[in-house]
C-alpha cells in the first residue's frame, strides 16, 4: 500500500474539546465520506500545553484532499469543528518515509524543524533516517509540501519519559545535537492521540 498524503493541523483549542474530544465525532463523520481520505483522523491535544491541539488524516493524494476543501460538504464540516476551534490553526501536508504508526502509540511527538540552509537538506535527512531506521520506523520524517525547507518528524513512544531518556543514550544525543545545528527546531511537543473512524 503507498505511503499516504499525511495533514497535519496545529489549532487552539476550545475548553470543550480539551474536556471532550468527542465533540469532533460529526466532523468526522463529514470527512469520512470523502473520496480518498483513509480513516481513522487522529486528534490530540498538547501534553505540554493543551492549549494546542493536534489533527493528523491521511488521504491518498493532495488533490483527494483539496477536492474535499472545494466541495460541498466543507462548509458543513467547518462549522462542525468550531465549538473545538479556539481561532488559530496552520496546516501541514508531508508524505513521510515509511507509513505514520507512530499515530497509534500511547504518546507522539510532533517535531517541526526548519534546514538553516537548503545545502544541509542531505545531511539532514540522513540523521533523520538513521534515527527512523533505529526505531524501526516508529520515527518518520518527511518535508512539507507547502515549504520543502520545513520537516515534519512524528515519533511513537510509551511515553514522554521514554522519548526524552532514549534521546539521552550518546549515540542519538550526538545525532540530534548535530540536527539541530543544520536546522531550526520550531515546534517539539507531544500528544496522545484519539482515532475517530467516522462511524
Amino acid at each position: 500500500m503507498p505511503i499516504p498524503i499525511s495533514e497535519l493541523v496545529i489549532f487552539n483549542t476550545t475548553e470543550a474539546v480539551r474536556n471532550d474530544r468527542s465533540i469532533l465525532r460529526p466532523a468526522f463523520e463529514i470527512v469520512s465520506k470523502s473520496n480518498g481520505v483513509q480513516m481513522p483522523a487522529y486528534v490530540g491535544t498538547q501534553i505540554e500545553n493543551p492549549a494546542k491541539g493536534y489533527v493528523f488524516m491521511n488521504w491518498d493524494s493532495l488533490a483527494h484532499h483539496q477536492a474535499m476543501m472545494a466541495s460541498p460538504s466543507y462548509a458543513p464540516l467547518l462549522e462542525a469543528l468550531k465549538p473545538a476551534y479556539g481561532g488559530w490553526s496552520k496546516m501541514y501536508h508531508v508524505v513521510f518515509n515509511a507509513h505514520p504508526i507512530a499515530f497509534k502509540q500511547p504518546v507522539t511527538e510532533v517535531l517541526l524543524l526548519t534546514l538553516k540552509n537548503p545545502s544541509h537538506r542531505t545531511e539532514v535527512f540522513d540523521i533523520l533516517t538513521k534515527l527512523s531506521d533505529s526505531t524501526k520506523k516508529m520515527l518518520v520524517f518527511g518535508p512539507s509540501l507547502e515549504d520543502k525547507n520545513v520537516i515534519i518528524v512524528v515519533g511513537g513512544w510509551r511515553s514522554v519519559e521514554a522519548h526524552w531518556q532514549m534521546v539521552a543514550n550518546p549515540e542519538p544525543k550526538a545525532a540530534l545535537e548535530r540536527l539541530y545545528t543544520l536546522a531550526n527546531k520550531d515546534h517539539l511537543f507531544h500528544s496522545s492521540l484519539t482515532p475517530f473512524t467516522g462511524k
